[in-house]
């Protein structure tokens, strides 16, 4: 009886890696542009797993059943993501400091500009530097 429930556990355990290992694959995939193709998609994500074969990518993609996720693999999709979420954070953050310099700026203009020149200057001098 407990044999089978350890097999019953562990097909479940897998399953669930398989999902997730899904969702994080279509999550490195992210949005691409209007009317792209799956296949397409799956090429991008294959940039990014340079050591994992693209019928494996597609697998995982598609939850096959037949498919099974090695730690390493489900580690290495993490790891991925989440850089992914930070450099959109840290793409997030440097466009609100952009806009927060440009308002800044505006209304140093706007109060006298003859007075702030000097801060006006060096605030557009951040911002170049910035990109």
């Amino acid at each position: 009886m407990s044999e089978f429930r350890d097999k019953a556990s562990l097909a479940m355990t897998s399953e669930l890696a398989l999902q997730e290992a899904s969702t994080l694959i279509r999550e490195l995939a992210g949005r691409g542009p209007a009317g792209e193709s799956v296949k397409s998609a799956l090429r991008r994500v294959g940039r990014q797993l340079k050591n994992w074969n693209p019928s494996r990518i597609r697998d995982v993609w598609y939850q096959d059943c037949r498919v099974s996720i090695r730690g390493e693999e489900l580690e290495q999709l993490r790891a991925l993501t989440k850089r992914r979420v930070q450099d959109k954070a840290d793409t997030d953050a440097l466009e609100e400091l952009r806009a927060r310099i440009s308002r800044l700026e505006a209304l140093l203009e706007s109060a006298d500009p003859s007075f702030h020149s000097p801060d006006i200057a060096a605030l557009g001098d951040i911002r170049r530097k910035m990109g």
